[in-house]
Protein backbone atom coordinates (compact mmCIF):
# COMPACT_ATOMS: atom_id res chain seq x y z
CA UNK A 1 0.00 0.00 0.00
CA UNK A 2 1.40 3.41 -1.00
CA UNK A 3 0.94 6.71 0.78
CA UNK A 4 -1.61 7.81 -1.84
CA UNK A 5 -3.77 4.72 -1.19
CA UNK A 6 -4.41 5.92 2.38
CA UNK A 7 -6.17 9.11 1.33
CA UNK A 8 -9.34 9.46 -0.73
CA UNK A 9 -8.93 10.90 -4.21
CA UNK A 10 -10.18 14.48 -4.25
CA UNK A 11 -12.54 15.40 -7.05
CA UNK A 12 -14.39 18.50 -8.07
CA UNK A 13 -17.38 17.99 -10.35
CA UNK A 14 -17.61 20.37 -13.29
CA UNK A 15 -20.27 23.07 -13.12
CA UNK A 16 -22.62 23.29 -16.08
CA UNK A 17 -22.09 27.05 -16.51
CA UNK A 18 -18.29 26.96 -16.91
CA UNK A 19 -17.47 26.47 -20.57
CA UNK A 20 -16.05 28.20 -23.61
CA UNK A 21 -17.07 27.38 -27.17
CA UNK A 22 -15.06 28.30 -30.26
CA UNK A 23 -15.72 27.63 -33.90
CA UNK A 24 -12.84 27.25 -36.35
CA UNK A 25 -10.62 30.26 -37.08
CA UNK A 26 -12.61 31.37 -40.12
CA UNK A 27 -15.77 32.07 -38.08
CA UNK A 28 -15.10 34.32 -35.09
CA UNK A 29 -17.97 34.40 -32.60
CA UNK A 30 -17.13 36.04 -29.27
CA UNK A 31 -17.06 33.24 -26.68
CA UNK A 32 -19.11 35.23 -24.16
CA UNK A 33 -22.14 35.19 -26.50
CA UNK A 34 -22.69 31.44 -26.16
CA UNK A 35 -25.49 30.80 -23.65
CA UNK A 36 -25.77 27.01 -23.57
CA UNK A 37 -25.00 23.80 -25.41
CA UNK A 38 -26.19 20.23 -25.61
CA UNK A 39 -24.66 17.09 -27.12
CA UNK A 40 -26.94 14.10 -27.66
CA UNK A 41 -27.63 11.36 -30.13
CA UNK A 42 -30.50 10.97 -32.60
CA UNK A 43 -30.31 7.34 -33.60
CA UNK A 44 -26.79 6.78 -34.88
CA UNK A 45 -25.99 10.51 -35.23
CA UNK A 46 -24.37 12.71 -32.59
CA UNK A 47 -25.89 16.19 -32.45
CA UNK A 48 -24.45 19.38 -30.99
CA UNK A 49 -26.83 22.27 -30.29
CA UNK A 50 -25.89 25.71 -29.04
CA UNK A 51 -27.19 29.24 -29.16
CA UNK A 52 -25.76 32.74 -29.00
CA UNK A 53 -27.15 36.13 -28.13
CA UNK A 54 -27.59 38.64 -30.91
CA UNK A 55 -26.28 41.98 -29.68
CA UNK A 56 -25.96 45.55 -30.84
CA UNK A 57 -22.20 44.97 -31.19
CA UNK A 58 -22.20 41.59 -32.94
CA UNK A 59 -24.40 40.00 -35.59
CA UNK A 60 -23.80 36.55 -37.00
CA UNK A 61 -23.71 36.38 -40.79
CA UNK A 62 -26.08 33.49 -41.71
CA UNK A 63 -23.90 32.48 -44.66
CA UNK A 64 -21.07 31.72 -42.19
CA UNK A 65 -22.94 28.60 -41.02
CA UNK A 66 -21.40 26.78 -44.00
CA UNK A 67 -17.88 27.84 -42.98
CA UNK A 68 -18.08 26.19 -39.55
CA UNK A 69 -16.12 22.96 -39.82
CA UNK A 70 -14.59 22.51 -36.34
CA UNK A 71 -15.91 23.10 -32.82
CA UNK A 72 -13.95 23.25 -29.58
CA UNK A 73 -15.61 23.14 -26.14
CA UNK A 74 -13.44 23.79 -23.09
CA UNK A 75 -14.58 23.06 -19.54
CA UNK A 76 -13.35 25.52 -16.90
CA UNK A 77 -12.45 25.24 -13.21
CA UNK A 78 -13.64 27.83 -10.63
CA UNK A 79 -10.87 30.29 -11.56
CA UNK A 80 -11.46 30.03 -15.31
CA UNK A 81 -8.60 27.68 -16.19
CA UNK A 82 -9.31 25.15 -18.93
CA UNK A 83 -9.32 21.68 -17.32
CA UNK A 84 -10.58 19.58 -20.21
CA UNK A 85 -12.81 19.70 -23.21
CA UNK A 86 -13.71 18.15 -26.50
CA UNK A 87 -12.94 18.97 -30.13
CA UNK A 88 -14.81 17.65 -33.15
CA UNK A 89 -15.54 18.19 -36.83
CA UNK A 90 -18.94 19.02 -38.27
CA UNK A 91 -20.66 16.89 -40.96
CA UNK A 92 -23.79 19.03 -41.32
CA UNK A 93 -25.32 22.18 -39.89
CA UNK A 94 -28.58 24.08 -39.38
CA UNK A 95 -29.26 27.65 -38.31
CA UNK A 96 -32.46 29.23 -37.06
CA UNK A 97 -33.57 32.49 -35.57
CA UNK A 98 -36.67 34.60 -35.63
CA UNK A 99 -37.81 37.96 -34.38
CA UNK A 100 -41.25 39.47 -34.00
CA UNK A 101 -42.72 42.81 -33.01
CA UNK A 102 -45.10 40.90 -30.72
CA UNK A 103 -42.23 39.42 -28.67
CA UNK A 104 -40.13 41.56 -26.31
CA UNK A 105 -37.64 38.85 -25.29
CA UNK A 106 -33.92 38.54 -26.05
CA UNK A 107 -32.85 37.62 -29.57
CA UNK A 108 -30.89 34.38 -30.08
CA UNK A 109 -29.39 32.48 -32.98
CA UNK A 110 -29.79 28.69 -32.69
CA UNK A 111 -27.24 26.30 -34.15
CA UNK A 112 -27.58 22.56 -34.72
CA UNK A 113 -24.62 20.52 -35.96
CA UNK A 114 -24.16 16.88 -36.88
CA UNK A 115 -20.88 15.72 -35.36
CA UNK A 116 -18.41 13.53 -37.22
CA UNK A 117 -17.97 10.85 -34.50
CA UNK A 118 -14.62 9.70 -35.93
CA UNK A 119 -13.15 13.17 -35.30
CA UNK A 120 -13.97 13.55 -31.59
CA UNK A 121 -11.12 13.78 -29.13
CA UNK A 122 -10.58 15.05 -25.57
CA UNK A 123 -8.31 18.07 -25.19
CA UNK A 124 -6.52 16.51 -22.19
CA UNK A 125 -6.21 12.84 -21.36
CA UNK A 126 -8.35 11.66 -18.46
CA UNK A 127 -6.27 11.07 -15.36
Amino acid sequence: MTMNDKFPKLIEPLKSNRFIINFNEEVKVPEYLFTSFKIYNEGDQLIFKTKIYQTVNYSFNPSDIFKITDIRIEYLDPVGKSVNGVVFKVKGSNLSYKNSYSDDSLSYINFRFIIDPESIYLIYKNS
